[in-house]
């Protein structure tokens, strides 16, 4: 079960002038303001207001913003303006952003490994390639002689993009190879028909 919605925590209190409405007692009123943040499972994520109230250090009766007067509503704006949510309301845009980021350095990287992978192309490399129809198959590398490089392609294809791997079976590779040229995949690579490349890790 999703536990979501918003919490508030306190920001600020300071006296100010006015009669209590309820007591009539003299400058005993303080104003707060307390910051509003949505949540999940209570981890805050972002700020989503502010609110607040006046309180009678007397007799605790509490003035709501819509039953103040002039006077005490414009102090209570004030405070409002003055009062600033902690760091830590916006912890869930922290989490995002730091997400946002590692995963453009991650693209960042694929995208020069597959560069590399391509530009100089070893035995075994296996290709994620989009196929005309939109689904996912995987072409291996047989052999590289020069600027042609011989694959051999697998039979079957998938929908999915993150499961091509399952795919990745000996008996599901045909026999006859496919010859293209460095700069045909690099072409590919540039058309995103190949979407990834694997490097089998090298054996010492």
């Amino acid at each position: 079960m999703l536990i979501y919605g918003y919490r508030a925590s306190h920001l600020l209190t300071e006296p100010v002038a006015g009669t209590c409405p309820a007591c009539a007692t003299s400058d005993g009123l303080r104003t707060s303001v307390f910051g509003r943040y949505a949540h999940v499972y209570w981890f805050p994520l972002l700020p989503i207001g502010k609110t607040g109230a006046a309180e009678c250090a007397h007799c605790q009766f509490v003035v709501r913003p819509k039953e103040m007067d002039a006077s005490l509503k414009q102090a209570f704006r004030q405070l409002k303006q003055r009062s600033r949510a902690p760091w830590w309301h916006f912890a869930g845009l922290l989490v995002a952003l730091v997400g946002l980021g590692w995963g453009l350095v991650a693209h960042s990287n694929d995208a020069r490994a597959n560069q590399s992978f391509i530009t100089l192309p070893h035995k075994g490399d296996l290709y994620h390639v989009r196929t005309a129809n939109g689904h996912y198959s995987l072409w291996k590398v047989q052999d590289v002689t020069g600027n042609a490089v011989k694959l051999l392609a697998n039979n079957y294809e998938i929908d999915n993009q993150t499961k091509v791997n399952e795919l990745n079976r000996p008996e599901n590779f045909g026999s006859d190879p496919l010859e293209l040229t460095r700069y045909d995949l690099n072409i590919m690579l540039a058309k995103e028909e190949i979407v990834d490349v694997e490097r089998p890790a090298e054996k010492n």
